[in-house]
């Protein structure tokens, strides 16, 4: 039995899944956009649902591989401004990006409940959906690797170390690749703070989901890990919902 290709093409990673006739997600691969020309699409297929945030080579690495697979039909979705029991936030819809669109659909539609969902991967973005499936708006700002990046390109003097892969959490620096690393982890933990105290005092939420996502995630320390859950497939899992839909 043919079954539905999900894709989640972001800013640095393509994440797959197959969508069964019984709504059953299957993951299917998770690699980099360098990696995705060589691997195979062994099942088989009926149509793609495709989320992309990225634009040039990257969504034409996507292109390029599903033109290997025959004549695909091809969905790519943008944000809307109500689907699936979600209302947008933005004026403009199309400018709310896929990814954190179709996250608050997966999210909201497997439990209708206030919901703050953090992505920490290129970007590090904060979406807060209320009871209702309202949107109340968000946050964007640069990932640990962007802020990282953005000080050694506008400071001579300041330096990385490529064999210190990540900063810790709470943790001074005694060199300067140790300042610069700790410093970018603890400036995105202090963001999640900040998060958490908007929500708690002044949209006076207590009672509420807390959702991560993204490849910074592992970085938080362990009491921000477990005030949530981490759930690296909320993107698909919105994508399932509008592949379900049509026939």
């Amino acid at each position: 039995m043919q079954k539905k290709l999900l894709i989640d093409a972001g800013n640095t990673r393509v994440k797959s899944a197959l969508l069964d006739a019984a709504g059953h997600l299957e993951p299917l691969f998770n690699v980099s956009y360098t990696e995705l020309e060589s691997v195979p699409l062994l099942a088989p297929v009926s149509a793609v649902w495709l989320a992309a945030v990225s634009g040039g080579e990257r969504h034409q690495a996507v292109t390029r591989w599903l033109a290997q697979h025959a004549d695909l039909a091809v969905h790519q979705l943008q944000s809307e401004a109500r689907a699936f029991a979600v209302t947008n936030a933005y004026e403009q819809p199309t400018h709310l990006g896929v990814d954190r669109w179709l996250a608050m659909i997966g999210a909201y539609n497997e439990q209708p409940k206030a919901t703050l969902i953090i992505d920490a991967g290129t970007a590090i973005t904060a979406d807060w959906i209320d009871a209702q499936g309202v949107h109340l708006g968000g946050w964007i700002a640069p990932g640990v690797d962007l802020m990282q990046q953005a000080v050694i390109n506008r400071a001579p003097r300041v330096f990385s170390d490529p064999n210190l892969a990540w900063g810790k959490a709470n943790q001074l620096g005694c060199t300067t690749p140790e300042g610069l690393a700790n410093g970018v982890v603890n400036g995105f933990i202090g963001l999640i703070r900040q998060a958490l105290h908007v929500t708690e005092t002044e949209l006076d939420w207590f009672d509420y989901r807390l959702l991560f996502s993204g490849g910074s995630t592992p970085l938080l320390p362990a009491d921000l890990k477990r005030r949530g859950e981490l759930r690296t497939e909320l993107v698909l899992q919105g994508l399932s919902y509008y592949a379900a839909a049509q026939s």
